[in-house]
């Protein structure tokens, strides 16, 4: 699209040289800034600004100190649209991630895991992996709050997604659903593979919340999709939850692994 238009705007200029083209280029040029990122958007912005002036306006009779200010004039602006677009890139990136994000424990928010676990399962389904979705849950936080004060309940969260993050792989994902309650997505390549990931992230929160400043114990419930399973995320998330409930019932710190209802 930048290639045809600026060859539009290119036949133009030469159509009708006295016009003057140059604020034309400035959407393309911001348009490259917020697409291709900084040097594709310089590179454009010098072609445009050498487009702009030369063949049409060199042929004219004007002294080369006039030639050179008009040149430097267009590619200052023009840099100028490059600077400002990008740097409204970036920080629209910065807000970006940091909306998909928990603040006080780095996981991701609702519906930024809701997304990714969207994502996830549409992959199982196309049967690239087998996948462990966990509801987890830590045991008496409301009694953490109530008799150590928030702050070391906000230790007790922080403490659960510092242990979770060290047992997760890159493919996998963490998200905070509300309060104590977190999720978490396993990618693994067999189904017995994925019942392993589950233990050990068990394993890894439960020795992770032993030390933190209050020490706890934590609950889960999985529900595990084998590799080419068809699965509604929302159907899933409930079996996992259900699971969890089940692991409460039977006592502190302890996890329950399943598979999806028949419906």
């Amino acid at each position: 699209m930048l290639a045809a238009s600026t060859g539009a705007l290119i036949g133009i200029d030469r159509a009708f040289p006295l016009v003057g083209m140059g604020p034309s280029y400035i959407p393309l040029i911001a348009l490259a800034g917020w697409r291709l990122g900084l040097a594709p958007a310089c590179l454009v912005a010098l072609g445009a600004a050498f487009l702009n002036i030369f063949p049409n306006h060199v042929a004219e009779a004007v002294p080369l100190a006039v030639a050179l200010a008009r040149g430097i004039l267009r590619l200052s602006t023009y840099a100028f649209i490059v600077a400002l677009t990008v740097s409204l890139r970036r920080s629209y990136e910065r807000e970006r991630a940091a909306a998909q994000r928990d603040d006080l424990t780095g996981a991701l928010a609702r519906a930024a895991f809701d997304e990714r676990a969207a994502a996830m399962t549409s992959l199982t389904a196309q049967g690239r992996n087998a996948l462990a979705v966990v509801v987890i849950d830590v045991d008496g936080f409301k009694g953490i709050n109530d008799r150590h004060g928030h702050a070391a309940g906000d230790d007790t969260l922080r403490a659960l997604a510092t242990s979770a993050a060290a047992a997760l792989s890159k493919n996998d994902c963490l998200g905070r659903l509300g309060g104590d309650e977190f999720a978490a997505i396993l990618c693994a390549a067999t189904v017995s593979e994925a019942h392993h990931r589950v233990e050990a992230l068990h394993r890894a929160l439960s020795e992770g919340l032993a030390r933190a400043e209050v020490a706890v114990t934590v609950s889960m419930g999985a529900c595990i999709l084998g590799s080419g399973a068809l699965a509604d995320v929302a159907a899933v998330m409930r079996d996992a939850d259900r699971s969890m409930y089940n692991a409460k019932a039977s006592g502190p710190g302890a996890y329950r692994i399943g598979y999806p209802a028949t419906r």
